[in-house]
């Protein structure tokens, strides 16, 4: 249903101090700096960076088994990024002194292990996983600067990796390394990315035979791996691309719907670190996988519900999981909500990961054309230029019923622009008309973007479709538009706060963009309060603190005796 919600001017005021004005290009910002700034810990110099490579096994680094996971990542992320922005490690000289590391046979890292069908176990696989991420950071920097040497030592790595996949992929090894996690069978089935991106540079066959054979092994959810699992979507999908085999673009879709339709798809729009209710924390690289590969779907299948998929994902789930410091990472969930009960940043992979994933929105996702028709599919504040085309979109506050953006176009191409409406909206104006058919932007115009939230309540704690706010005191949680959410407030999550109840009757905006205010009860004590709702992504600005999602809510506030 939607509420008519009335206008609070000094808590719009509050509004446009509080969250970036570029919501997007700010969180870009952070993790860049996390990875550039040498006086944070740990610092990514360049001794720390090589050290999943040059190993130092009386003092190591942590993961330095996953050999090349860190390195690669960092130069794949880094690849992408602005060489002023890079910070003081030296790109160029980076590669050139991990390839100087590289063992004689094509691996990095130990050169002990052997790969047999008898010896094969989770070091095996932890070194597989971080070679293959080292392949897509040398593949990524080969696509950015042509150096032969990188391409060399790329291809030297690919055929590792087939030498070695026979006796990796048997069902033996595949059975022998259920349960294993992170080190499990999903370490093979990765590699699945680089090698598409070594076959499309080289035109060899043998890469893209590789490719083919190895998802045919990726099991069945059960308890896998997220991140793995997820990235070896992504890499069929652009297997599909190379080969435009429609099998294999309906197997990743196929598998991603299944996905969509299980209890493995959270409510905060994504998955868990592990499939199957093992753990209760997320991890930021399976929601960058998440968002990442639900996007991709949609640029591949035109099919609009995909990029919503990937909108509610990279809204309540990547966003949520950054820290304040840039770093992505770690959270644990509770039937009723999600904290971070100490800093849990992932230095080791989420950071660069979450920070790849913002990259590809930025630069694939936020905009895309096809058929002559350029489609905005975020509606995030944002700094967009690209392919002759730039603007601002910047949060413009509320008009008491509708959130508000606003587009100042500064360059444009002879494109019509689309926007896509955004799940969760009853009804989208751009300039006071109803926004149908794409228009013709001009350099120099400015849209005015009204946007109708419906606001849902979901019965219970998993994820559901939601619908119209209960009559009596019913534990659940809340949807406004595409936002998840969230009550971070100290007062409210006080004990006794087991009585608590929110009233959605009469519901003002809040002081941050697209939150609410509303009345509640307190288990504890009488009298009716003020409570601010937020989207969880927001948690990001508080340093994270505990955030109730899942509490007692009603249209009526029933007073109720207290133990």
């Amino acid at each position: 249903m939607r509420i008519l919600l009335l206008l609070f001017l000094p808590l719009l005021a509050q509004a446009q101090l509080s969250i970036p004005e570029h919501e997007l290009d700010h969180r870009i910002d952070l993790s860049i700096k996390r990875l550039t700034d040498l006086n944070m810990q740990p610092a990514y110099t360049e001794d720390f960076l090589l050290a999943d490579v040059d190993l130092h096994p009386d003092d190591p680094r942590r993961f330095y088994n996953f050999s090349g996971d860190l390195s690669g990542r960092y130069i794949e992320v880094m690849s992408l990024v602005d060489p002023e922005r890079r910070g003081s490690v030296d790109l160029d000289v980076l590669v050139t002194k991990l390839i100087a590391e590289q063992k004689e046979d094509g691996r990095f890292g130990d050169p002990t292990l052997v790969y047999t069908a008898e010896a094969i176990g989770g070091e095996h696989m932890a070194l597989l996983w971080g070679n293959g991420r080292l392949l897509v950071g040398l593949m990524t920097y080969y696509e950015r600067t042509g150096n032969a040497a990188a391409l060399a030592a790329a291809r030297k790595l690919g055929d590792f990796f087939i030498g070695t996949a026979e006796a990796s992929r048997s069902p033996e090894i595949a059975e022998r390394l259920r349960g294993f996690g992170a080190k499990g069978i999903i370490c093979f089935t990765q590699y699945i990315e680089g090698l598409v991106l070594l076959a499309r540079a080289t035109g060899e066959a043998q890469y893209t035979q590789a490719a083919v054979d190895a998802y045919t092994v990726l099991p069945e959810r059960g308890e896998v791996h997220t991140h793995g699992y997820l990235t070896t979507l992504r890499g069929v999908l652009m297997l599909y691309e190379l080969t435009g085999n429609t099998e294999q673009l309906a197997y990743a879709k196929a598998t991603f719907d299944d996905l969509l339709a299980s209890a493995d798809y959270t409510r905060h729009g994504a998955v868990y670190e592990y499939f199957g209710g093992r753990g209760d924390r997320d991890e930021g690289c399976s929601s960058a996988d998440f968002v990442r590969l639900a996007y991709h779907l949609g640029r591949l299948t035109g099919e609009d519900r995909y990029v919503s998929v990937a909108n509610r994902a990279l809204l309540n789930a990547l966003f949520y999981n950054q820290y304040p410091s840039g770093d992505f990472g770690h959270h644990y969930f509770t039937a009723d909500g999600m904290s971070a009960s100490n800093p849990r940043r992932s230095w080791w992979c989420c950071t660069m990961h979450g920070l790849m994933a913002l990259l590809t929105v930025q630069e694939r996702e936020a905009v895309v054309t096809t058929a002559g028709v350029s489609t905005l599919q975020l509606l995030v504040s944002q700094r967009y230029t690209r392919d002759g085309k730039s603007f601002d979109l910047t949060y413009a506050g509320t008009n008491g019923e509708r959130q508000l953006y606003r587009l100042q176009v500064t360059a444009w191409e002879d494109t019509p622009l689309r926007i896509l409406q955004p799940e969760g909206v009853t009804a989208m104006e751009i300039n006071g008309v109803a926004a149908v058919e794409p228009q013709l932007p001009a350099a120099g115009d400015t849209w005015e973007i009204s946007l109708g939230y419906d606001l849902r309540f979901h019965p219970g704690e998993e994820r559901t479709t939601g619908g119209d706010l209960p009559a009596e005191p019913t534990t659940g949680y809340i949807t406004y538009g595409p936002f998840l959410m969230g009550i971070n407030q100290e007062d409210f999550v006080a004990e006794p706060d087991w009585g608590n109840q929110v009233s959605l009757t009469n519901v003002v905006p809040g002081a941050l963009p697209n939150s609410l205010q509303a009345t509640y009860r307190h288990g504890g004590y009488p009298g009716e309060h003020t409570v601010q709702l937020i989207p969880i992504a927001y948690q990001s600005y508080f340093g994270h603190p505990y955030l109730r999602v899942t509490t007692s809510y009603t249209s009526a506030i029933v007073p109720t005796s207290s133990d």
